[in-house]
C-alpha cells in the first residue's frame, strides 16, 4: 500500500470523530451566538471553498486518487455527505437522527476500507456484508439497548443492503464516501416516514 492509500485509510478510520457533533451542546458559548450548528456549517463551508479553489487551480491534494483531479474529491463528497446526514436527514428524522446517522457513518468509515482490502485479497463479499450488518446492529444496540429490537434488525438489513449496492460500482462523478451515507439514510428515512416505527427514545 502506498502513502496515498494509507492516508486515505487513516482518514476513514479516524473520521468518526466528526460524530462528536452529537455530544456537544447546541449553545457552545452561552450568550455569544456561537452554536454547534454554526461552527459545523463554518467547517463545511470552509471545506467547500478549499475544494472549489483546488479544482480551479488544478491542485491534487495528498491522498487523492489520480482521477479525482477532474471531479469533486472524495474528501469533499464525504464532507457533503456528513452535512446532509447532520442537517437534511437530521431535520427529517428529528430526535431519532443519531440512531441512524451514527451507525451509517461508521459503516462508511470502517467498512469501506475493509471492502477495499477484501477486494485486494480476494475475500468473499459475504465477509464485508456480514461486517457491515454486525457493526450497524451492534451500534444501534449499544445506543438503544433492546428497545424496538425488531425494528433495529430491519434497519440493519435495509442499511446493509443499500450500502453494499453502492459501495462496489465505480461512478464517474460520485464517490462511495457520499453514496454510502446518503443512500442508506434515504432508505431508512423513507421507512420511518412511511411506516412510522415506534419511538426509539
Amino acid at each position: 500500500m502506498d502513502g496515498n492509500a494509507a492516508f486515505r485509510r487513516a482518514m476513514h478510520i479516524v473520521s468518526p470523530v466528526f460524530l462528536s457533533y452529537y455530544l456537544l451542546p447546541e449553545d457552545l458559548r452561552p450568550g455569544s451566538g456561537v452554536t454547534r450548528t454554526s461552527v459545523t456549517l463554518l467547517f463545511l463551508g470552509t471545506a467547500a471553498c478549499i475544494e472549489i479553489a483546488r479544482i480551479a487551480l488544478g491542485v491534487r491534494l495528498f491522498g487523492m486518487r489520480p482521477y479525482e483531479g477532474q471531479r469533486v474529491s472524495a474528501y469533499a463528497q464525504g464532507a457533503l455527505g456528513l452535512g446532509l446526514a447532520l442537517f437534511l436527514f437530521g431535520d427529517l428524522l428529528g430526535n431519532r437522527a443519531p440512531y441512524f446517522v451514527v451507525p451509517v457513518f461508521l459503516g462508511m468509515a470502517w467498512i469501506d476500507p475493509l471492502a477495499a482490502l477484501a477486494r485486494r485479497r480476494s475475500w468473499p463479499r459475504s465477509v464485508v456484508i456480514a461486517a457491515y450488518f454486525v457493526l450497524f446492529l451492534a451500534t444501534e444496540y449499544a445506543m438503544l439497548g433492546a428497545r424496538a429490537w425488531s425494528w433495529q434488525f430491519l434497519f440493519a438489513v435495509l442499511a446493509t443492503g443499500s450500502a453494499m449496492i453502492v459501495e462496489g460500482p465505480k461512478h464517474a462523478q460520485l464517490d462511495d464516501d457520499l453514496l454510502m451515507l446518503v443512500v442508506p439514510l434515504a432508505v431508512l428515512t423513507a421507512v420511518v416516514i412511511l411506516f412510522g416505527p415506534p419511538a426509539l427514545l
